[in-house]
């Protein structure tokens, strides 16, 4: 289990994460969700300057250290959105 998941549950689901990406790129983003998809875990995160955008980031352990890494395998992005958006149906508003 992923340390971002151990942390919701010690916190609401309204909070900030920050991490450097597999890219180097440094991001601060509003937590939306975990995704489980073929076995993986997934964070669906809101970058703090880009409303009504989300990034998806698969969660790995690599070396004894969590890492995210962007994915951008368009119909990756497609079924893991999809998965968020019906888990979230109720809390969004995906129009």
């Amino acid at each position: 289990m992923s340390e971002l998941l151990n942390q919701l549950k010690d916190e609401e689901l309204d909070f900030t994460v920050r991490f450097t990406d597999t890219d180097g790129t440094y991001g601060e983003y509003e937590f939306l969700d975990i995704v489980l998809y073929k076995g993986c875990e997934y964070a669906v995160v809101s970058p703090l300057e880009a409303d009504g955008y989300v990034d998806i980031f698969r969660i790995m352990a690599v070396n004894d250290k969590e890492v995210y890494v962007r994915v951008k395998d368009d119909n990756d992005l497609e079924e893991i959105f999809g998965i968020f958006r019906m888990k979230n149906e109720d809390e969004f508003d995906f129009e």
